[in-house]
C-alpha cells in the first residue's frame, strides 16, 4: 500500500515536493520522491502548470491516500504574494487530485497533525525525521504520514 504526500514550496517561484511512503504507520519506508516546477511567473498560470504536472503522477496509480500539507492561515496583515501563490497552488492541486483519482484528498495541518496520527507531537516528529534524506522534503513526509495513519 502506498500514499503519496504533497507540499508547496514557495521561493522565486512555487514547486511542488511529493514523497511517496509505502509500508505501515508501525514501519513505513520512502518509496519514491519527485518535485515539480513551473516556468511561469504569473501566479494563477503557476497553479494551474502544477496542477497540469501532478495529473500524469496521481492518475492510474492507485495511491491509498494522498495527502497535501497545507499553508497555515496567517492574519490578514500578514498575507502576501508568496501566501496567496501557495494558496492557488494548493487549491488547484486538490481539485486536480481528487479528479484524477476519484478520493478525496487529505488535508494536513500540521499543529493538528499529531492528534490526527494519535501520537504526541515528539514521537510524530522523530517518526517523520527517521525517514528524512537528501532530497526528501520533510513537510510531504508529515503529510504522507499523516495520509498513511488515515489507511
Amino acid at each position: 500500500m502506498s500514499v503519496l504526500g504533497v507540499v508547496v514550496v514557495t521561493g522565486k517561484s512555487p514547486r511542488v515536493q511529493a514523497v511517496v511512503l509505502e509500508g505501515s504507520l508501525d514501519a513505513p519506508t520512502v518509496a519514491d520522491t519527485f518535485e515539480l516546477r513551473t516556468s511561469s511567473t504569473d501566479p494563477a498560470e503557476q497553479a494551474v502548470d502544477l496542477a497540469r504536472h501532478i495529473a500524469p503522477k496521481v492518475t492510474g496509480v492507485g495511491y491509498k491516500v494522498v495527502a497535501i500539507r497545507v499553508a497555515g492561515a496567517s492574519p490578514v496583515g500578514r498575507r502576501n504574494k508568496a501566501t496567496f501563490s501557495r494558496a492557488h497552488c494548493e487549491g488547484a492541486l486538490i481539485y486536480v487530485i481528487r479528479t484524477a483519482t476519484g478520493k478525496p484528498v487529505t488535508v494536513v495541518d500540521p499543529v493538528t497533525a499529531p492528534k490526527s496520527v494519535g501520537m504526541k507531537k515528539p514521537q510524530l516528529e522523530e517518526l517523520v525525521d527517521g525517514l528524512l534524506s537528501k532530497g526528501v522534503n520533510r513537510e510531504a513526509v508529515l503529510a504522507a504520514v499523516v495520509g498513511l495513519a488515515g489507511v
